[in-house]
């Protein structure tokens, strides 16, 4: 059912986007990756040609700066002249900051974690709303963390640009319930990396969710019915 269907998956190149992007690959879906480097682009799908719509079987990437509104919208619109459609959009764009008590938290920290974490995910799906409402179909999935709705000490820039991903959600499903299109969040608590295993070397890594079955969740959302929209799904592992 997904063969040949477009799907753009921001931040592709990471440890969880990639994984996403060839899973989704492997169902027979077009996907697009926004990609600041071509270079780093080819190095991860192990690609060898720097055409912008060329490489390996059903993953592109094209140059795009995902926290600036203006290149979205030109990579959004540029997928639609290849492709005359976008189906689905999966937001894993983001980082984390180290911890920091409120006292120390400054307004360069919260707008750097809300450009990284929310305005990134913002910018995408204002932009393919348009190609949604088109075609009377879309599917939306936003990646967000754990502290976005569980409060975690000294972590409230992160916490707040993530929280800002699922009520953007929740929000936007209120706003096209009447129509096929649905707007997801997952919740995921430690992904087990290769960075986070590095970073937590003395953790059970068996505990911890998968990349892969994240992936697998972001494909059963693309499949959902428009009734399951505004979701806030948990996958925390054995943590």
């Amino acid at each position: 059912m997904f063969n040949n269907k477009v799907a753009i998956v921001t931040g592709g190149t990471g440890a969880l986007g990639r994984v996403i992007v060839n899973h989704f690959a492997a169902h027979g879906m077009k996907v697009y990756i926004p990609v600041r480097s071509m270079p780093e682009f080819m190095k991860v799908f192990e690609q060898s040609d720097e055409t912008e719509f060329k490489g390996l079987p059903k993953r592109y990437g094209l140059p795009c700066d995902a926290s600036n509104e203006a290149e979205v919208k030109e990579f959004c619109e540029n997928v639609v002249k290849q492709e005359k459609r976008i189906d689905f959009l999966i937001n894993t764009v983001g980082g984390y900051h180290p911890k920091r008590l409120i006292v120390d938290t400054d307004k360069e920290l919260i707008e750097k974690q809300l450009l990284l974490n929310f305005y990134t995910t913002f910018y995408f799906t204002k932009h393919v709303l348009g190609f949604f409402k088109a075609n009377n179909f879309g599917r939306v999935v936003a990646i967000g963390a754990k502290p976005a709705i569980e409060t975690t000490a000294g972590k409230f820039a992160y916490s707040f640009s993530k929280a800002g991903v699922v009520n953007l959600m929740q929000t936007l499903a209120a706003e096209y319930k009447d129509v096929n299109i649905t707007f997801n969040t997952i919740i995921p608590s430690i992904i087990d990396t290769p960075a986070n295993r590095e970073s937590m070397q003395n953790q059970d890594f068996s505990k911890w969710v998968t990349p892969m079955e994240i992936a697998e969740t972001c494909l059963i959302l693309c499949h959902e019915s428009k009734s399951d929209s505004g979701n806030v799904i948990k996958m925390y592992g054995e943590v």
